[in-house]
């Protein structure tokens, strides 16, 4: 199942719809969840007003919240949708809270976790690396292969696939990251890596901006990242969250980079060296993971432009494709300072 957060087109952005993206990756049919319960509750004689809330109740606008029901709303969404049928018709439809579903143009999608509790970035790729460090003249810890490594940056900074991402006005060299996200579905602490995947919702695409030229002074203190990354619009996701009944384990899925239009980046899932299952242990030990927290995967290698010395300019669009979890566009603005 694809998981989604969406606002309908002239709708209040407060109107935030939880929703299920059916039908072809790039242009799906956008259901309702809330709003298609409601309509079940509804035809089985309830009222409109209290199928309504009901519906909203099962089905909030949050996905933190959606997770921390313990996989009830989960269960109840894949009953809707096998019933649903088929979704075409479903765009035919509406209930007493507005329409069944929408065609992808019709709809804003947001980010498919909102607020997540927390944000940890691994570097699991060893390429990336290895090529990163070594622009920067420096080589490959000793220590990178003893534990997999992360940093934990800021919540507020995670947007949504039709928002823009903010190119701070403190950089000159913003560069774009080719990753994937795991979401945490289950809270759990020192996990072993055999049982991680019972605390796991899914997997979602991820670019972490980074300013490449903060990331230089930052790291030469040994503190750090700071101002490099976890900036307001900072942390691209999306455009879903695709359930983990559908990613394949071993998760070795192709990633491609492309800057408007013209292929900079590929690579392979499959060259993790730090395994999902690692990276969700490593995280755990000592520390509670809860429903909604992202774990990065890192940069897979080439996956950035310190890798290969290509660099993004204010407006340029770059889009991340992952086979499986589809395709996550964003338009990189430069912002002035003091801008919202």
């Amino acid at each position: 199942m694809r998981i989604c957060r969406f606002t309908p087109h002239g709708w209040p952005d407060a109107e935030v719809r939880t929703g299920a993206a059916v039908g072809a990756l790039d242009a799906p049919v956008v259901v309702d969840l809330a709003a298609l319960l409601a309509s079940e509750i509804l035809a089985d004689g309830g009222e409109a007003g209290r199928a309504a809330d009901l519906a909203r109740a099962v089905f909030p606008g949050s996905t933190v919240a959606l997770l921390g029901s313990g996989g009830r709303a989960e269960s109840e969404a894949r009953r809707l949708l096998d019933a649903l049928g088929d979704a075409e018709a479903a765009l035919e439809r509406s209930g007493p809270l507005g329409a069944h579903a929408y065609r992808r143009d019709a709809v804003r999608l947001l980010a498919p976790v909102d607020r997540p509790p927390t944000v940890r970035d691994f570097f699991a790729f060893e390429d990336h690396m290895v090529n990163a460090l070594r622009n920067l003249g420096r080589e490959v810890p000793q220590e990178w292969y003893e534990a997999p490594s992360h940093y934990v940056t800021r919540s507020a900074s995670v947007f949504g696939p039709d928002e823009p991402g903010q190119w701070p006005a403190y950089t000159e060299k913003l560069d774009y990251e080719l990753e994937f996200a795991i979401v945490i579905g289950r809270r759990g602490r020192d996990i072993p890596p055999e049982r991680a995947w019972e605390h796991i919702a899914g997997l979602t695409i991820f670019n972490d901006l980074s300013c490449r030229d903060v990331q230089g002074r930052e790291m030469g203190t040994r503190v750090g990242p700071a101002k490099t990354k976890g900036f307001d619009r900072g942390c691209a996701t999306g455009p879903y969250l695709v359930t983990a009944d559908e990613i394949p384990r071993p998760f070795g899925a192709g990633m491609r980079a492309f800057v408007n239009g013209e292929l900079w980046s590929e690579g392979s899932a499959a060259t993790i060296h730090w395994s999902i299952e690692q990276i969700v242990a490593h995280a755990s030990a000592g520390e509670t993971l809860l429903p909604g927290d992202l774990l990065g995967s890192g940069t897979v290698g080439t996956g950035a432009g310190i890798e290969i010395d290509r660099w993004i300019k204010p407006g340029d669009v770059v889009r991340l494709e992952i086979d499986g979890l589809g395709a996550l566009e964003t338009r990189v603005v430069r912002a002035a300072a003091g801008e919202d």
